[in-house]
């Protein structure tokens, strides 16, 4: 009930968010395929400008969220709405690249890609969606990162918004090859290893005694990385854009044995030592902190309010699903050439009440789950505090 009532507070600027990032990402598409080329360098500098396509979508999503942000108990400090902004995208990045692309999006995108390029100038197979060898993304994926730290160098001294913005783009792009190359590296000693004749042997001897069980299990819980993990990975991101407190560290660990060992080993470590371990583990612990935070803080909510949140997130999308299904029949049937030009606009408007929905669902849940986690840890602080003697 909470996330409807968002849903109709906030029904123009969310659609108008939501309607801009699926317009820009396209848009960026097209300009990659004129961008790109079958070979030589252009074939990365397409990529390049195909990463900006996912920066599109993951701000679209970020500015939503800042528009039912108004409603949520949570703080965002001092820090100025451009600065915030290219905060928030820093630290949201990662996670989102990795949602992106194990859930086939990034596939999408090639997808889309492929057919633009069809259709503009006629190239039947796009080479450039190889990289080979590993190496070059590796060294693009550096030379963007390179770029990013200068950018956010200078963006830190100044603090004018079109150097948060250079920043913001070129963190995309060096994330994006970052992601590629690891999945390539990943992927290739994976295949290594399975290809062996042990590998298959032994396979074959673990599948005939665990095969019964794994099939007994596809049909109890077939879908339960999606059913579990999407809702708490979104949640989680809308944790970290809600929240700028999810950027300290310390709460991380804060009331854990982690806590004291960690206290000692830095007391104990060298001035010089310590100073250069922060240098390069900075910019590691200004990703992962946030977003382990928000997952600490979903999850102390307790386990009931995670599967009712789970719950509604996935009947949300069987709604969205028979709802196309229900429109198709109410438009009626109709020629192929129809269904060609009206497919996606259809689409688009049962999708864009989808995520206006599920974008107010994250909102609600992560009000919910913060209200239960204070509650949670004000009973274990009055619980912890010593009792007045009995007279």
């Amino acid at each position: 009930m909470d996330a409807l009532v968002l849903a109709v507070r906030s029904f123009l600027p969310l659609a108008f968010f939501y309607a801009a990032g699926r317009v820009l990402h396209d848009l960026i598409l097209v300009a990659a395929v004129y961008v790109g080329d079958v070979q030589g360098p252009r074939k990365f500098l397409g990529f390049a400008v195909m990463s900006l396509a996912v920066l599109a979508t993951l701000a679209s999503y970020i500015l939503m969220l800042q528009v039912l942000r108004r409603s949520s108990p949570l703080t965002a400090g001092k820090e100025g709405r451009a600065g915030r902004m290219v905060t928030v995208v820093a630290h949201t990045l990662l996670p989102f690249l990795a949602f992106y692309g194990a859930w086939g999006l990034f596939t999408d995108d090639v997808r889309q890609y492929s057919i633009l390029a069809q259709e503009l100038f006629g190239v039947n197979e796009i080479y450039n969606l190889d990289f080979d060898p590993l190496l070059a993304t590796s060294l693009v994926a550096a030379g963007a990162f390179g770029v990013r730290v200068a950018f956010e160098k200078a963006y830190e001294r100044t603090e004018k918004a079109w150097l948060g913005l250079l920043t913001t783009v070129f963190e995309s792009m060096w994330m994006f090859f970052a992601v590629i190359s690891i999945e390539r590296f990943i992927g290739e000693r994976v295949d290594w290893v399975t290809s062996r004749a042990a590998w298959v042997g032994m396979s074959d001897a673990v599948g005939v005694v665990l095969g019964p069980v794994k099939d007994a299990l596809a049909v109890v819980v077939p879908d339960a990385g999606e059913a579990l993990l999407v809702p708490l990975v979104w949640v989680t991101i809308a944790a970290v854009v809600h929240g700028r407190d999810m950027e300290q560290g310390e709460a991380l660990i804060e009331g854990t044995r982690v806590q004291t060992h960690a206290g000692r080993i830095r007391s104990a470590t060298p001035e010089p030592v310590r100073r250069v371990a922060e240098f390069f583990s900075r910019d590691l612990r200004g990703k992962y902190t946030p977003m382990l935070n928000g997952l600490r803080m979903v999850l102390r909510a307790g386990l009931v309010f995670f599967l009712v949140y789970c719950l509604c997130y996935t009947l949300l999308g069987l709604a969205r699903d028979w709802a196309f299904i229900g429109v198709t029949h109410l438009v009626g049937p109709h020629e192929s050439h129809w269904w060609t030009v009206w497919h996606e606009p259809i689409k688009f408007g049962v999708t864009a009440i989808y995520e206006i929905l599920r974008i107010s669902l994250l909102a609600a849940a992560l009000q919910t789950a913060l209200r239960l986690a204070t509650g949670a840890r004000s009973r274990r602080s009055s619980a912890g505090a010593p009792q007045p003697a009995a007279s």
